[in-house]
C-alpha cells in the first residue's frame, strides 16, 4: 500500500474519532483501536509508547476539569462539568495516538520521504513536511553521543530519575545549538542542489503506487467531507 493510502485511512479514522460524542461507539471504537495494538505481534511493544501519554494526560485532565485543582489553589467550590468533555477528548486521543502507532509500525519515516519527494507536491513544501523525518536519526545519533560526553564529564545522567531529571538540561542545550549550527550547512546544500530550480524532480525507489489507490484516496477524502458536513449540519 502507498504511504499516502495509509496516511489517509488514518486521518479519515481520526477525523472519524474526533467527530464521535461521548457515548458507547467512542468508547468501543478507542478501547478497539488500543487492542489492536496490543494483540498484533508487531504492534505490541509499542502500546508503552501510548500508555506513557494517556495516563499523565488522564491526571492532568482529570485534575483540572474535577474542580479539585481549583479547590486546592483557591479554595474555589467543585464544579465537574467538564468532565465529561475531559473524557470524550482522552478517549478521541487515545484512538489517535493508537492507530498513529500502528500505522508508524506499517509505514516506516523512510518510505513517507520517498513518496514526499516522488509527489508532485512544490519542493519547498516537500522539504517542509520531510525535513522533521531526514533530521530524527541526525537528532538521535547527536543526542547519543552528547550523552556518552556528559557521562565522560561525571554528569549523572544514568543515576536515579531525580538527577536524570535534573540535568535534562545538560542533554538538550548542546542537542539545539547543535541543531542551529546544522541550519546553514543545510541550506548551503538546498542552494546548491538548485532546490527551487526544477519543478519536477525524481527519485530512486519511490513506493509504487496505482491508479486504484488513488481512487481510494479520493474517494477516502470525499468521505471525510461529507462526515464533517453532516456533524455540522447537525450539530451546529
Amino acid at each position: 500500500m502507498h504511504p499516502f493510502t495509509s496516511l489517509t485511512i488514518w486521518v479519515v479514522l481520526g477525523i472519524s474519532s474526533l467527530l464521535m460524542p461521548l457515548g458507547y461507539p467512542l468508547l468501543s471504537y478507542s478501547l478497539a483501536m488500543f487492542l489492536a495494538l496490543i494483540v498484533m505481534k508487531s504492534t505490541r511493544h509499542r502500546w508503552r509508547y501510548v500508555v506513557w501519554v494517556m495516563l499523565p494526560m488522564a491526571g492532568g485532565l482529570w485534575l483540572v476539569h474535577s474542580g479539585w485543582l481549583a479547590w486546592w489553589l483557591h479554595g474555589e467550590a467543585r464544579d465537574n462539568h467538564q468532565l465529561l468533555r475531559a473524557v470524550a477528548l482522552w478517549l478521541r486521543l487515545l484512538a489517535l495516538l493508537s492507530s498513529g502507532q500502528i500505522l508508524l509500525q506499517f509505514v516506516p519515516a523512510q518510505r513517507i520521504i520517498r513518496a514526499l519527494f516522488a509527489s508532485r507536491l512544490p519542493p519547498g513544501m516537500t522539504y517542509l513536511l520531510a525535513g522533521p523525518l531526514l533530521i530524527v536519526e541526525q537528532l538521535r545519533a547527536q543526542l547519543a553521543a552528547i550523552y556518552e560526553a556528559q557521562l565522560a564529564r561525571g554528569v549523572p545522567l544514568d543515576g536515579r530519575w531525580y538527577q536524570r531529571l535534573r540535568y535534562i538540561p545538560a542533554l538538550l542545550m548542546p542537542l539545539t545549538h547543535s541543531a542551529l549550527n546544522d541550519l546553514t550547512a543545510r541550506s548551503s546544500a538546498l542552494d546548491m542542489r538548485a532546490f527551487r530550480l526544477h519543478p519536477k524532480r525524481t527519485t530512486l525507489w519511490a513506493p509504487p503506487d496505482s491508479a486504484l489507490q488513488r481512487v481510494i484516496r479520493y474517494v477516502l477524502l470525499l468521505i471525510m467531507v461529507l462526515e464533517t458536513g453532516v456533524w455540522l449540519w447537525l450539530w451546529h
